[in-house]
């Protein structure tokens, strides 16, 4: 065997090996990794293996960007840095959904610029990642649940418990946020009562659990309110917010995701992704029900 064909098979052995491990930790589709052929019914060979195992690693490194960023407030970096450029891109929660780039930038990166960002600490930890990257190599589809804490001013303490679901998509080469969906379980102040049990306030406007009259706010509302009040609407401490201060509009809004209440049922949503050939075979995570 030639030196160079020798080396390349010892590091994907030692890569693919690497990302197994990982992967069996972590509990993310080792079946993804191990399958002998992909959904396109192609046949594995050692280095496509490899490749899916990067591009899997790739794509959950991805996602933790996204949460690093956000916990900075450097929102405008993250559009710039870990997002698709494609007009295209979306975010929807459990009240709204902006369907393109400009409604996204002007409430995720316009709107915290509005805001006061002492005090605040927004963290959203992200765990028991499933992730399916296309036969083709070009997009990827991937969930996680998250507990976290949202703090602001004025004395602002909430819990958060949420599950993500995100579509991903390869630009020159690297792995980029397309698609973020948003599925809020709750946020309760952590001096409730019952806490989330009866004051959950990251449900809809108008639905039967609401912890507030009118569901989500945003950080720039809690602000002017000195801290008092509903949450940031959506995921993450400000990610919605239609026609709040300095949040923008949403191009749609709705009940989208009631999250819990004393009447919930578990349920399996968002359905984690199956195997699939090309982004034509899959459905975007914010067009689902």
């Amino acid at each position: 065997m030639k030196v160079k064909g020798l080396v390349t098979l010892l590091i994907t052995l030692f890569v693919t090996g690497f990302i197994y491990s990982a992967a069996f930790a972590a509990g993310f589709g080792i079946a993804q990794v191990a399958e002998g052929t992909n959904a396109c019914g192609k046949k594995m060979t050692s280095e496509m293996k490899a490749q899916r195992a990067l591009d899997i690693a790739e794509v959950i490194n991805i996602a933790g960007m996204h949460e690093y960023y956000h916990s900075a407030l450097m929102h405008q970096e993250e559009l710039d840095n870990v997002w698709s450029k494609r007009d295209d891109i979306s975010w929807k929660n459990n009240s709204q959904y902006y369907a393109n780039r400009k409604d996204v930038y002007v409430f995720y990166a316009d709107g915290v610029k509005n805001m006061p960002k002492k005090g605040a600490l927004w963290y959203h930890m992200l765990a028991t990642p499933v992730v399916v990257v296309a036969g083709d190599g070009q997009t990827a589809q991937a969930v996680w649940q998250s507990f976290g804490n949202v703090s602001g001013s004025g004395g602002m303490a909430q819990w958060t418990e949420e599950k993500y679901a995100m579509d991903f998509i390869k630009e020159d080469g690297k792995w980029k946020i397309w698609h973020l969906r948003t599925y809020v379980e709750f946020y309760t102040n952590v001096d409730g009562e019952k806490l989330w049990a009866t004051q959950n306030l990251a449900a809809p406007k108008g639905a039967s659990n609401a912890g507030s009259p009118g569901g989500f706010t945003t950080p720039a509302a809690v602000a002017s309110q000195g801290g008092q009040g509903a949450p940031p609407s959506g995921s993450q401490g400000g990610q919605g917010g239609g026609g709040s201060p300095g949040m923008g509009q949403a191009t749609e809004e709705g009940n989208y995701y009631e999250g819990y209440s004393e009447n919930y049922m578990p349920i399996f949503k968002p359905v984690p992704p199956s195997p699939y050939c090309t982004w034509k075979d899959t459905t975007d995570y914010n067009k689902q029900e």
